[in-house]
């Protein structure tokens, strides 16, 4: 195996356990057989290159062609995103869970001292948090919470003690909504118009 292609291959191996996605887990995902994955992986065989693209998309990769004269300005790009948090999926399925949970809570618990539009207005921004992709970093919060409310005896639940709870659910919604896109990412600060010309 040439270096390009020990290269693409730690790539492969680097983002499936960024992941936390195992080989038999890719396997299923890009219709890869597992012991070609884990050959690939150790540089023993190379693969054909309508496996690649499959395990690279299973991945969340593009496998491009791109000028040898961009190649500066799309590593900055890459470096400048792998800075930003990595969604496992145990994280992912942790986050949902528990806003699951809470979710069920708000629909299902008799809460006769706390206002339905309240309750309403924060099963609201529970499915907000839910759209928005909440990450790890937010999963003890939303964990807290969600413990907090459902050991409560919903009978003694009241509207001060519930409030607190709500407000932390419109604040997280209100940070999420508002994180900047992937796109806002900082430009480098030259241009390959320039490094055409030379």
């Amino acid at each position: 195996m040439n270096f390009a292609t020990e290269e693409i291959s730690a790539a492969i191996r680097t983002a499936r356990e960024k992941k936390a996605i195992s080989q038999r887990e890719l396997s299923a995902m890009a219709g890869v057989p597992q012991a070609q994955i884990s050959r690939f992986e150790r540089g023993a065989v190379d693969l054909r290159l309508s496996s690649l693209v499959s395990l690279a998309r299973a991945l969340d990769l593009e496998l491009e062609l791109v000028p040898r004269n961009a190649l500066p300005a799309v590593q900055s790009i890459v470096r400048n995103t792998e800075g930003r948090e990595p969604r496992t999926n145990t994280a992912v399925r942790g986050v949902n869970m528990e806003l699951s949970k809470l979710a069920k809570f708000l629909q299902s618990a008799e809460l006769p001292q706390i206002p339905s539009k309240e309750i309403a207005l924060a099963l609201s921004n529970v499915r907000a948090i839910q759209q928005l992709r909440p990450s790890a970093t937010h999963m003890s919060a939303i964990k807290e919470m969600s413990k907090a409310l459902t050991k409560f005896d919903s009978e003694r639940l009241n509207k001060e003690m519930f409030a607190p709870y709500a407000e932390q659910l419109r604040v997280l919604r209100n940070q999420l909504a508002h994180m900047p896109p992937i796109e806002s990412i900082p430009r480098p600060a030259y241009s390959l118009e320039e490094d055409a010309d030379e």
